[in-house]
């Protein structure tokens, strides 16, 4: 009995110390490489990886993270019967998701994309009650979806193009086999699988149900493994950039998922919900850029983001931070103030270089100028001592805000260009139209912002606060539809 107990211990030993080599060693494999392209930015390739610029950056992203993540859950799941089990398919799950970045063997790429699925499916169900099977099993149809448009494009460019290899793909603008429509429709099925991935409308729904998940799986998937879809669009890249419709796609269901986003994340009562919330809206304004065909850019926005959600999920305490009291501010003050700000930060973004003739820059542009403008109403309503301090604030917060965004976007697409080249400059009608939209989008959240208190006063106003609590009851009726597909289990029904 004894030796049994004893060779039990050493066996799990032997496992955390395996686990930890493994951590320790992807890291160090990570920023070696990333080191290695900031050096000599030529792409290097083996047996269907590729080492690149965009690939060593995510790879660091997913290197890192997944180091804190397992130092954290060792701890958290400390005395936990299985925690052996889960330990082990945290670590898969994160080299799975570094095989995904690095992968330009299409098929090898789609074992990566499912095994990233797989792993996070059994970590989400890890505890096995109702609260986290329910959405477990919903995100598990959406990601067969999402698969099965990603296997269809991989057949038809292996049918059409006859191979396997991004690179040799991405080299031949048009099909050899005379299909002219076949690169668009690759793109699109392309972007689909994309946006299974990443949580978009109408496949969101899951992302905020799994918060009865452990909490490094939240910090986990929120950090690295939602920005899937936006690594397979990279992947892509060139492809995208040169077909309409998978632009317009993009913009128009990041647009609608930005929208959901913000304003179910406004009525959250709960820290981990406005989270969950934040990365659903998040995930949207990254698709935005990808349709609008600023790749450094998303690419920026996917590494920024990762960064914030691992550091906010594991510090999240389930309930609002407590803030200081604010100055109030009538709600006209303050979207004049906002409006005010966001003309300054965009005369100085266009002063900065980063708009032009391209509507997309232009685009993007305004977006960021109306995200920078609602720093005059948040610096005027912080409690101060000094009347100064507005005079001091705003400035330095708009001038500040404006060079920084200027700088890392002009830093990204430097060093990103041996890989994503320049960004395309479509001028068409469409693409116009397809640039006005998440603009119009992000005008419609400003103007709606600064009136929450005088909207949810109102009866109505009250009902449509609740409406967005519960997401637009958009989930219930994903539940409903996974209901019919997969019912319930007897033991879960319990």
């Amino acid at each position: 009995m004894v030796t049994g107990e004893w060779r039990s211990a050493r066996r799990a030993g032997v496992f955390e110390d395996g686990a930890a080599i493994a951590v320790v060693g992807l890291v160090t494999l990570a920023l070696a490489g990333w080191f290695w392209q900031l050096i000599d930015a030529q792409p290097w390739s083996i047996i269907g990886l590729t080492l690149d610029r965009v690939s060593a950056s995510i790879g660091l992203l997913i290197a890192l993270v997944g180091a804190v993540v397992y130092r954290f859950a060792w701890r958290y799941l400390d005395g936990e019967p299985r925690q052996r089990s889960f330990l082990r398919w945290l670590v898969a799950t994160v080299l799975a998701a570094y095989l995904l970045v690095h992968a330009t063997n299409l098929a090898l790429l789609f074992v990566a994309w499912s095994a990233t699925s797989l792993g996070l499916h059994r970590l989400l169900t890890f505890y096995g009650h109702d609260a986290a099977m329910v959405p477990a099993r919903k995100k598990a149809l959406i990601s067969r979806i999402g698969d099965g448009f990603l296997l269809g494009a991989i057949g038809l460019i292996a049918v059409h193009w006859g191979t396997l290899d991004l690179d040799q793909f991405l080299a031949q603008p048009q099909a050899p086999s005379g299909w002219a429509a076949a690169p668009g429709v690759v793109a699109v099925l392309l972007v689909v699988a994309a946006l299974t991935k990443s949580a978009q409308a109408p496949f969101h729904t899951w992302l905020p149900e799994t918060l009865e998940a452990p909490t490094p799986v939240s910090a986990l998937m929120h950090a690295g493994l939602i920005n899937g879809g936006g690594v397979l669009l990279l992947h892509f890249a060139p492809l995208l950039g040169r077909e309409p419709a998978a632009l317009v796609i993009l913009t128009l269901v990041g647009s609608l998922t930005t929208v959901i986003g913000v304003l179910a994340m406004w009525a959250q009562p709960a820290d981990k919900r406005i989270l969950a919330w934040s990365t659903v809206s998040q995930m949207g304004f990254m698709m935005v850029q990808f349709g609008l065909a600023m790749f450094p850019a998303a690419l920026l926005h996917l590494l920024g983001h990762g960064v914030y959600k691992a550091r906010a999920f594991l510090r999240a305490s389930g309930v609002p931070p407590r803030l200081a009291p604010a100055r109030p501010l009538a709600p006209w003050q303050a979207l004049l103030l906002a409006l005010a700000g966001s003309l300054a930060s965009g005369g100085l973004l266009t002063y900065g270089g980063t708009a032009g003739v391209s509507p997309a820059k232009l685009a993007l542009t305004a977006i960021i100028a109306l995200s920078l403008g609602q720093l005059w109403p948040i610096i005027m309503q912080l409690p101060r001592r000094s009347a100064a301090l507005p005079l001091i604030g705003i400035p330095l917060a708009t001038i500040g805000g404006a060079w920084l965004t200027t700088t890392l976007y002009a830093g990204s697409a430097a060093f990103f260009a041996p890989v994503l080249g320049t960004a395309p400059h479509h001028t068409a009608a469409w693409a116009w139209l397809n640039a006005a939209v998440p603009v119009a989008a992000t005008t419609l959240l400003v103007l709606i912002h600064p009136f929450l208190g005088v909207i949810t006063a109102h009866p109505r106003g009250r009902g449509l606060a609740v409406h967005a609590r519960y997401g637009f009851y958009l989930g219930i009726i994903a539940d409903r539809v996974v209901a019919r597909i997969w019912p319930a289990s007897r033991r879960e029904r319990m």
